[in-house]
């Protein structure tokens, strides 16, 4: 579950590297000067983190669940 925690953390680098740039280019421009190169990375890292969520979250319930039959 760490290891997970981890990656999800580093997935947000890039993620938040990407979207910096692309927010202040819609806020001065429009939304036809952002890379549609970006915005495929930027929903694929936000997919992976959301999966990395997501198994975090079983992972634990899984835990506590077989933490409570064995008590």
């Amino acid at each position: 579950m760490e290891k997970l925690a981890i990656l999800r953390l580093f997935a947000g680098f890039p993620l938040f590297g990407l979207l910096l740039p692309d927010i202040a280019t819609f806020i001065v421009g429009s939304f036809k000067n952002i890379s549609p190169f970006h915005i495929y990375i930027e929903c694929s890292l936000l997919v992976f983190i959301i999966a990395c969520t997501l198994g975090i979250a079983y992972l634990r319930k899984l835990r506590d669940t077989t933490d409570s039959q064995l008590q």
